[in-house]
């Protein structure tokens, strides 16, 4: 538990910006599930590109897919946004026709063009997985992060042909490696996150620091019992806030607020994507643990949204404590 509690204590007390007037809206920002999260834990904005009448409350909605558009008319819509966006989640209710596939695509490809922070889920996995080259190519390191269950995870060992008698444990440094160093959140009895890198020494605990060679992050926080349709949503929701917060956190946008950028001996900045699906993994685990309690076999996941706030603090801190503890680490 030293390991899991010092990642955490870096994200709550470095990633994630603290609620300043010195911080101007959308400095804190990022459809359905993953949606309400943001909105529910302090992002700014939130923006839909669906046009979904059931993604409207609380957010900005657009209606980019439309199946009347083509490609190219969609690209220029998804680029006149783009520039205001920090995180892209893609793939919870995409859809695999051609088209919504074909979006998706030109949405990959306006990413790598503006380094946008990205994290795919879902239909979208079903993409990479036919076709992995949307994820590769990446500028300088990619924060971009895949969360795929156990089927979609051995869907794309198949397509990078990873050798599935490989040491469990090294699987998902194998396929992060082959993917160009994205980052994977491997869901399952127990998380896995790898970005096929060495862990850094500032992400070790002390009595965790070995010879450097460690490249996995296992989080065996307990989650809840029943598995109901939408936790996923909820999961990219969390990684992409963290994700989000992450960037601006590198770039130094809030260190007028008393959270200065990770310095270069550190060497966190290229492992923003590795600590967002850490957290957001342990935020996601925490809350369907402490819903499932509440709710046990009835639960669905919209009983998991009215939780969303306490479990935050459960797990990051309440305000006050971490901008008092942050001291520690500026």
């Amino acid at each position: 538990m030293a390991q899991h509690k010092h990642i955490i204590n870096i994200i709550s007390k470095q990633v994630i910006p603290p609620l300043s007037s010195k911080l101007h809206k959308g400095q804190a920002g990022a459809s359905r599930w993953f949606l309400k999260v943001s909105a529910k834990i302090n992002v700014d904005i939130s923006q839909d590109g669906s046009g979904s009448s059931a993604a409207r409350e609380n957010l900005i909605v657009h209606g980019i897919l439309d199946p009347a558009k083509s490609i190219e008319e969609i690209k220029v819509d998804l680029k006149s946004i783009f520039e205001r966006l920090h995180v892209l989640i893609i793939g919870p209710g995409l859809g695999r026709t051609e088209h919504t596939q074909n979006c998706a695509r030109a949405a990959f490809e306006l990413a790598k063009q503006t380094d946008l922070g990205v994290v795919v889920d879902a239909d979208g996995l079903f993409l990479v997985a036919n076709d992995p080259s949307v994820i590769l190519n990446w500028p300088g390191v990619p924060r971009v992060v895949l969360t795929p269950n156990v089927m979609e995870f051995k869907r794309l060992c198949d397509k990078m042909q990873i050798d599935p008698n490989a040491d469990h444990d090294m699987l998902c440094p194998l396929l992060s490696r082959a993917l160009e160093n994205t980052t994977i959140l491997q869901k399952g009895a127990v998380d896995i996150v790898s970005n096929g890198f060495p862990i850094p020494p500032a992400l070790l605990a002390k009595d965790a620091r070995t010879d450097g060679r460690l490249e996995i992050l296992k989080n065996e926080i307990k989650g809840g019992l029943k598995r109901c349709g939408g936790q996923g949503d909820i999961l990219s929701g969390s990684v992409g806030v963290l994700l989000a917060w992450g960037g601006e956190w590198v770039k130094g946008v809030y260190e007028d607020a008393g959270h200065p950028p990770p310095s270069k001996e550190s060497d966190l900045g290229k492992h923003i994507a590795l600590l967002a699906a850490y957290g957001g993994s342990t935020f996601n685990r925490t809350c369907s643990r402490r819903t499932f309690e509440e709710k046990g076999r009835s639960m669905q996941t919209e009983d998991m949204v009215p939780n969303i706030h306490k479990v935050f603090e459960e797990v990051f801190g309440d305000e006050g404590v971490r901008s008092e503890e942050a001291k520690e680490y500026a």
